[in-house]
């Protein structure tokens, strides 16, 4: 896809924030399965709630589509892909160590939807685009905001949780 104007940027991130949100309903799933699996049930119920939050976002995102006349559209983004495959890793660790749970992964995960999200937000509003359009991702917005402030809460819980290192 070329990009040559704004609108044609706000097309092409639309599709790879449907293609991200697409991508991480079942990938939340499986998340909140192995947060499950390890006794960490704050963090089960968080991605939980957030998986449930990101069928509301895809239904949203086609909301936005249908709004522009558009067709919904996913275009594979290589960063979701390698966030999915790190989150995933996360999940299958070559260790048998215990390590934290995949939080910093997670965050960068929803750190970069907000960016895409606000970056979406500020492009709709400088093409004027109406309510139909603008609504819907300042909800999603406020849904991966809410997210990050969420995660970033459990990983201080479980860093204070954590044993100091004595240092050699």
């Amino acid at each position: 896809m070329n990009i040559e104007t704004i609108e044609d940027l706000f097309g092409f991130q639309l599709q790879h924030a449907y293609y991200a949100e697409r991508t991480q309903v079942e990938l939340l799933s499986e998340l909140a399965t192995d947060a499950a699996d390890a006794g960490n049930d704050a963090l089960e119920q968080a991605l939980s709630t957030h998986r449930e939050e990101t069928e509301q976002h895809v239904d949203r995102l086609e909301r936005v589509f249908a709004a522009l006349g558009r067709r919904p559209r996913a275009s594979r983004s290589q960063i979701v892909d390698e966030l999915a495959a790190a989150r995933r890793d996360d999940l299958h660790p070559e260790s048998d160590a215990p390590d934290p749970p995949p939080l910093e992964t997670a965050l960068l995960a929803e750190r970069f939807e907000s960016r895409t999200y606000e970056m979406l937000v500020r492009l709709a509003g400088r093409l004027a685009y109406a309510d139909d359009v603008v609504d819907p991702l300042e909800a999603i917005l406020a849904d991966e905001r809410a997210m990050c402030a969420t995660l970033e809460d459990l990983e201080d819980g479980f860093a204070m949780a954590q044993p100091r290192r004595e240092e050699a």
